[in-house]
């Protein structure tokens, strides 16, 4: 494989620093305190619909105890209104067997009664929950006006950068286009490897892609040898000046 021309390299450098730069930006990006205010407002709203989606576990399972209560009240209700009237129309003559159906008729009231007191404890709960689950419900729909009001200011304060981000991004797809493929495909290679940073260039006798000063030996077998290699420290590509 033939050695790249000084054009490539310096056009491989450049594309190099058009990448450094698009991540800053995008960190920039990510940094702007009307984006952060803004995740925080997002983060509130995921937390809100998951107190949310807990309480409707709870007013659901509220909800169904107290159903079931009322359907228990309304057979009791029945049984017990049969048992008055067998002791009123003369159906039950037996003084033994009517003072039976009497202490069925108070037993069945008394368990009328004790699920009615429960039937108020559980009204209370679903009153109490439903109330709650309005006010997250409020809440949540005043955080979504809040990311309504935020998302436009944190449009305004990225306008810049993003009409720089679309400046570099057209600006990288311009100078790797120009690059031979074989080429763009180790500084590819080696960019995913070097977190983003893919190539270097020998100054003062340190790579600038790790910063790390090298020695005298390795400097001048990097100066004998081919005009693109590899740094010894960080293994990126590395320019070694003519």
């Amino acid at each position: 494989m033939a050695d790249p021309s000084a054009d490539d390299l310096r056009l491989l450098l450049d594309l190099q620093h058009t990448e450094s730069r698009l991540r800053r930006a995008r960190r920039q990006l990510d940094d702007l305190p009307e984006q952060r205010e803004l995740d925080e407002v997002l983060q509130r709203i995921r937390s809100l619909e998951y107190e949310h989606d807990e309480l409707r576990i709870e007013l659901d399972r509220a909800s169904a105890h107290q159903r079931k209560l009322e359907r228990e009240i309304e057979v009791l209700g029945e049984r017990r209104d049969a048992e008055r009237t067998r002791l009123y129309d003369g159906s039950v003559a037996n003084p033994r067997e009517m003072k039976a159906v009497e202490a069925e008729v108070a037993t069945t009231e008394r368990r009328i009664s004790e699920h009615e007191d429960t039937l108020l404890e559980v009204l209370e709960e679903v009153e109490v929950l439903e109330a709650r689950g309005a006010s997250l419900t409020a809440a949540r729909d005043t955080a979504l006006d809040e990311v309504e009001v935020l998302t436009v200011r944190r449009d305004d304060a990225a306008k810049d950068l993003l009409a720089e981000l679309g400046e570099l991004e057209a600006q990288r797809e311009r100078q790797a286009g120009q690059l031979p493929d074989d080429l763009l495909e180790r500084f590819t290679a080696a960019a995913e490897r070097g977190g983003g940073t893919g190539v270097g260039e020998l100054v003062d006798n340190a790579c600038t892609a790790c910063r790390i000063q090298l020695s005298m030996a390795d400097v001048g077998e990097l100066l004998g040898g081919p005009p693109l290699t590899t740094c010894p420290q960080c293994r990126r590509l590395m320019v070694v000046p003519a």
